[in-house]
């Protein structure tokens, strides 16, 4: 089954969905060793633009909310 963008402007490989907003796929995972583990995370705009990592969730939120300010 494929499926069907929600608006016609949208596709898999489009970073902007118009006026109206963005796509941005968030990862987090821990890394280091089990008692000195640190949450990271990266951000990627749309399913095939610019990622950019993070050395803690804290930097990431703030990246985002620098995004989001923006607009």
């Amino acid at each position: 089954m494929q499926l069907q963008p929600d608006r016609p402007d949208e596709d898999a490989g489009t970073t902007l969905l118009g006026p109206d907003g963005r796509v941005y796929v968030l990862r987090v995972w821990y890394e280091g060793a089990s008692t000195s583990r640190q949450w990271r995370a990266s951000v990627r705009i749309g399913t095939n633009g610019e990622r950019r990592h993070f050395a803690s969730i804290d930097d990431c939120i703030e990246h985002l909310y620098g995004e989001l300010a923006r607009r």
